[in-house]
């Protein structure tokens, strides 16, 4: 047998495939093709579902309305709060503004105050330049009229040479207060001469007896100061303990106007 004829009588004993498999295939293709369309819902089914939508956006507004108030009533309040808040820091800055403005005025009228006090000061110890104070002597021992008593006591008791033996004296009195027991220290006697000339000879007069020792009258011990305004008395008597204790060295010392100690020892003077 030649191998042409074999190779045609094999070929019709093959099977040939069934009609029904390539049904199958053929309905698996097309099945597979309209897997990307989708199914339609019932009328039934679909209106469950809306039902069921509309009741879940029911419970989810009644849940979520209060809170969307709560939000809101905060929200409204915040921007309250921060427009107070604005305003409170506009004012505070307009404060500071004015604080700053206010403190450096202050501090220049403060400046201008204490200017003034001293101007004030000086002109008042001015005014006092013909004035000295008495010291020690007795309650009511002038009398009724202190200036007649004083025209003849301080020549007399100082040993001055004046005219008939009468020194002028514009004014004389006690220091404002109230009247004291027996036993306390008399207030000063506030005296004003005439002249300027016979207020420094009746100081250096007094100077130069107290050298020698205390000036005493009626069994009290009296001074002679030169009459000066409250602050600048204060301020001298801040040199109280140092005077004493000056004294009791035997040392040289002296108060220059307003408030200067002078110490001497020897040749050698120093001011404090």
């Amino acid at each position: 047998m030649s191998r042409e004829m074999f190779w045609s009588q094999s070929l019709l004993k093959m099977p040939k495939p069934a009609k029904k498999t390539r049904k199958k295939a053929d309905e698996l293709e097309h099945s597979s093709g309209d897997t990307n369309s989708e199914p339609e819902l019932s009328p039934t089914l679909a209106k469950a579902l809306e039902i069921m939508t509309e009741r879940i956006s029911s419970a989810i507004d009644e849940k979520l309305g209060p809170l969307a108030e709560i939000v809101h009533n905060h929200t409204q309040q915040l921007e309250s709060a921060t427009n107070r808040l604005v305003e409170v820091e506009r004012r505070i800055m307009a404060a500071e503004a004015f604080s700053e403005d206010a403190q450096t005025h202050a501090l220049n009228l403060e400046k201008q105050v204490a200017i003034l006090n001293e101007h004030i000061e000086d002109l008042e110890n001015r005014g006092r330049r013909k004035n000295i104070r008495i010291l020690g002597l007795r309650e009511e021992v002038e009398g009724t009229d202190a200036v007649a008593f004083l025209q003849m006591w301080i020549p007399k008791f100082l040993h001055l040479q004046a005219k008939n033996g009468r020194i002028k004296i514009e004014r004389a009195h006690r220091t404002l207060a109230p009247k004291l027991g027996a036993k306390d220290r008399p207030w000063p006697l506030i005296v004003r001469f005439h002249n300027y000339g016979d207020k420094q000879k009746v100081l250096d007069a007094s100077r130069m007896l107290s050298r020698d020792g205390d000036l005493w009258y009626d069994d009290n011990k009296v001074s002679f100061y030169q009459d000066f305004s409250a602050s600048v008395i204060q301020r001298r008597k801040e040199f109280d303990a140092v005077k004493q204790r000056l004294r009791e060295m035997g040392a040289c010392y002296a108060m220059l106007y307003p408030a200067k100690l002078r110490v001497s020892i020897g040749n050698t003077s120093k001011v404090f």
